[in-house]
């Protein structure tokens, strides 16, 4: 299983305006989970993970109980960045 996750704040206007777009991916991607994670409502969940600005994307690979991660990192809020890098890693 794939998760892709967005770690933002509903208080940053960018990440309100890149959610719509972001969740929209999802159909593209039917063989990934894709999560909106408010790191202050969610702060529980992200805990030690670095986010240094918005939007800031994590992908990871589930397998045996053990997470991979296949990305993390802060990209422009442009979603046919996302979409490429998902078809790069999801090949």
């Amino acid at each position: 299983m794939v998760v892709v996750s967005c770690l933002c704040a509903e208080w940053c206007d960018t990440c309100v305006q890149y959610r719509p777009g972001f969740l929209e991916l999802a159909k593209k991607f039917p063989n990934a989970d894709f999560r909106w994670v408010d790191i202050e409502d969610q702060a529980e969940e992200v805990g030690d993970l670095e986010v240094d600005n918005f939007p800031t994307i994590r992908v990871t690979r589930e397998q045996g109980g053990n997470e991979q991660v296949l990305f993390h990192g802060t990209q422009l809020p442009i979603h046919a960045h996302l979409e490429r890098l998902l078809e790069e890693l999801l090949k």
